[in-house]
C-alpha cells in the first residue's frame, strides 16, 4: 500500500486542561498530513459534562463502560470514511472502549495510544496521596475504590473500577485491539505487569518540531535561570522544587513556572509567605513562549513524584539546547543521562534538589556542554522526521497483520 494513500481517523477524548496528550494527538496528526496521508481528526471534550443535565451525568456512569450511542455513530463514520485504520489517542470517559468492538466488526484496525496507566489504575497515575502507589497492578483495581482514586469520588470511581473490571473480563484490551503505542520502556513494562499483551505493545516516543531555525543554541543567561514547564498539580512535584529553592537562598537567581493547574493558588501562597520574589509564575503560555523560556534558561527541571510515561518537557529543552535536572522516577530518568544530558534527583529529597540546583547555577561551563550533547540527542531520536517512520512502521505492521 502507497504511504500517501493511508486514510487514518484519529480519535481524541480532550480532557478539561490542555495536557501533553493534546500536543502529541495535533502534532501527529500535522505529521501524517505532511506526509501525504488523509488523517480526521475527531475530538470529544470532557468540557462537555459541565452542561450535561443531572440525568446525562448519571448515564455517564455506564456509558464509560460502554456508550451504545458512540458506538453507533463510529460505525456510520467508518462506513462514511472508510478509513484504512483507527488510531485512538484518548477513549475516555466519552467515546469508551465499545468503540474497538465496533471497528473490529467492521475489520478496521484499531490502534490505542496509551498516555498514561488509566488500563491499570483508576486515576491513570499510579500516584496516592503524595507518594507512587502500585496496589492494583497486576490485580483487579478494587483498592482504587475502597480510596476514592478517581476525583476522590465514591461513584466515580466506582465507575471506571467497572469499565476496566468489564473490558478485562471479556478480554478487550486483548481481542479488540490490534496495537497500543506507549512512549517508554518504563512505560511498555508497567502496561505488561498490567496485563496488556505484550505482542502488541510497540513503543515509540514523542517528537517536539525543532525550535532553532538556524541550529543555533543561545548561550546561557548571565544569572542562572531554571524553568519548570507542567501542570500545577501535587503529583509533578512543584512543591518540593520551591522549598528547594528556598534553601538555596539566592535572591538574584531566577525560577520561572509555566502552566497552570488546581495547585497553583497554593505555590503562590507558598512563595509569598517565603518571600521567593525570584520566582514567576507565568501562567498557561503559547508553544513559541515557551520555548523562549527555556532558551532564556540555564536549565529546565522536571521534579516529578509520579510515574511519568514519557516527559515531553524533557525533549522539549533537548530541543533548545538546554540540559535537564530530573527527578530519577518514571520514564524520566530513561530520558536523561546523567552527567551527560542533564541530572537525576531522588524525587522527593528537597536537600538533594538544593545541592544540585546550586552545582549547576554556579558551574556554567559544563551546563553548557551538557545542553549541547542533549541538543544532538533530541536530533538523533526527536525529531518529527525520525518519529514519522517509526509511527508509519506501527502502521504497516498493523496493517499487514491478519484481521
Amino acid at each position: 500500500m502507497n504511504d500517501a494513500s493511508l486514510k487514518i481517523l484519529m480519535l481524541h477524548n480532550r480532557y478539561q486542561h490542555v495536557g501533553g496528550e493534546d500536543k502529541v494527538t495535533h502534532g501527529e496528526v500535522q505529521l501524517l498530513r505532511q506526509a501525504g496521508h488523509v488523517v480526521d481528526l475527531i475530538e470529544q471534550t470532557n468540557d462537555a459534562i459541565k452542561q450535561y443535565t443531572r440525568l446525562q451525568k448519571l448515564a455517564l456512569f455506564w456509558q464509560a463502560t460502554w456508550n451504545f450511542e458512540r458506538a453507533s455513530w463510529l460505525s456510520q463514520q467508518l462506513t462514511v470514511l472508510e478509513p484504512d485504520l483507527v488510531h485512538v489517542q484518548n477513549f475516555f470517559p466519552l467515546f469508551s472502549p465499545s468503540i474497538y468492538s465496533v471497528a473490529q466488526k467492521q475489520r478496521v484496525p484499531i490502534i490505542q495510544h496509551l498516555h498514561n496507566f488509566r488500563l491499570g489504575c483508576l486515576n491513570a497515575y499510579f500516584y496516592r496521596d503524595g507518594e507512587v502507589c502500585e496496589a492494583c497492578i497486576g490485580r483487579n483495581p478494587w483498592r482504587g475504590v475502597k480510596y476514592r482514586c478517581y476525583r476522590g469520588s465514591l461513584p466515580a470511581s466506582l465507575s471506571v473500577w467497572q469499565m476496566l473490571t468489564l473490558h478485562r473480563w471479556r478480554k478487550t484490551w486483548h481481542r479488540d485491539v490490534d496495537a497500543f503505542i506507549t512512549p517508554s520502556q518504563f512505560a511498555a513494562q508497567k502496561l505488561v505487569a498490567i496485563g496488556l499483551p505484550a505482542h502488541k505493545l510497540f513503543v515509540k516516543p514523542n517528537f517536539v518540531e525543532d525550535p532553532l531555525v538556524d541550529g543555533a543554541i543561545a548561550p546561557l543567561p548571565e544569572v542562572p535561570t531554571f524553568v519548570f514547564v507542567g501542570r500545577l498539580s501535587p503529583e509533578k512535584g512543584v512543591l518540593a522544587l520551591l522549598q528547594a529553592w528556598q534553601q538555596l537562598q539566592q535572591p538574584n537567581w531566577r525560577l520561572n513556572i509555566v502552566g497552570d493547574g488546581p495547585q497553583k493558588p497554593d505555590l503562590e501562597r507558598f512563595c509569598q509567605e517565603h518571600h521567593l520574589n525570584n520566582v514567576t509564575f507565568w501562567g498557561f503560555c503559547s508553544t513559541v513562549q515557551t520555548q523562549e523560556l527555556i532558551k532564556q534558561a540555564t536549565m529546565a527541571v522536571v521534579p516529578s513524584q509520579w510515574y511519568e510515561t514519557f516527559g515531553r518537557v524533557v525533549i522539549e529543552a533537548f530541543a533548545c539546547g538546554r540540559a535537564v535536572i530530573a527527578s530519577n522516577v518514571g520514564a524520566i530518568a530513561e530520558l536523561v543521562d546523567e552527567g551527560q544530558t542533564g541530572f537525576k534527583v531522588t524525587d522527593s529529597d528537597v536537600v538533594a534538589w538544593a545541592e544540585r540546583l546550586r552545582w549547576c547555577g554556579e558551574h556554567p561551563s559544563p551546563v553548557a556542554v551538557m545542553g549541547r550533547a542533549a541538543r544532538q540527542q533530541y536530533r538523533q531520536r526527536y525529531t518529527p522526521k525520525a518519529n514519522y517512520h517509526q509511527l508509519d512502521a506501527i502502521y504497516h505492521q498493523v496493517l499487514a497483520s491478519p484481521h
